[in-house]
């Protein structure tokens, strides 16, 4: 039984769609995505890091992306 996780809200599903980390829309596949590719030292830090950039930066209807420091990462930049 795995203890860890990630907690997937609206605005980590938001990036890692966004970024490619998951093609998913379910919040539980793409947390079982997030854990494949995230180190484990990271899970208790990585959500917190998703809602301060999807609040400040990567917002849902009108993203920073001009100011986005991970936007050449992005596959919405594109598009934005």
């Amino acid at each position: 039984m795995n203890l860890f996780g990630i907690a997937v809200d609206t605005h980590a599903k938001r990036i890692s769609n966004r970024l490619g980390l998951s093609n998913n829309t379910d919040p539980n596949k793409i947390e079982q995505d997030l854990l494949k590719i995230i180190p484990k030292k990271y899970y208790k830090d990585v959500n917190h890091l998703f809602v301060w950039h999807g609040r400040n930066i990567c917002t849902a209807r009108n993203p920073k992306c001009n100011n986005c420091p991970i936007a050449k990462f992005c596959k919405f930049y594109e598009g934005c």
